[in-house]
């Protein structure tokens, strides 16, 4: 065989390979490029009519719903004492009950509507349950934590 035709396929098998990577891999590498983005041109004509106002929307009175939200702590933590600090938001100057399983803990939201509350936890799992009041509205969310006395 001579060596032009055993370049040639040496060649081919070469840009076979490349189109068949590119063919196999193209889609998935495409997805990692950067977008290109090119920078929008917008012109506007000077206007020499009246200018007109533009009403000002008013402020609507939209009420919001009540509801209740634990910031601390996060679902299925380790705790290592046997006290721990639950806190969170909920509407303003709602009364806010935090029961775990030894104790209740009764608050008042602040005009943020931020609360918090130190329990005393058990060893093992531990439910906490948060229940937001406010005039006839009332909301709850539960964690679950889980309390070893153990170091590590």
């Amino acid at each position: 065989m001579n060596k032009d035709a055993l370049l040639a396929t040496f060649i081919g098998f070469i840009v076979g390979l490349v189109v068949t990577g590119f063919v196999l891999y193209g889609p998935g590498l495409m997805k990692n490029l950067p977008k290109i983005q090119f920078p929008k041109i917008a012109f506007s004509l000077p206007s020499f009519s009246k200018s007109k106002t533009t009403p000002t929307p008013t402020p609507v009175n939209i009420k919001k719903e009540h509801g209740v939200i634990i910031e601390s702590p996060l679902a299925d933590a380790l705790e290592q004492t046997d006290k721990m600090l639950v806190s969170g938001a909920t509407s303003p100057s709602a009364t806010v009950i935090i029961s775990g399983l030894v104790d209740e803990v009764v608050v008042i939201a602040n005009n943020d509507g931020k609360y918090a509350g130190k329990i005393t936890l058990t060893e093992g799992k531990n439910d906490i349950s948060i229940t937001s009041i406010q005039q006839k509205d009332q909301a709850v969310q539960s964690v679950t934590v889980f309390y070893t006395p153990e170091e590590w």
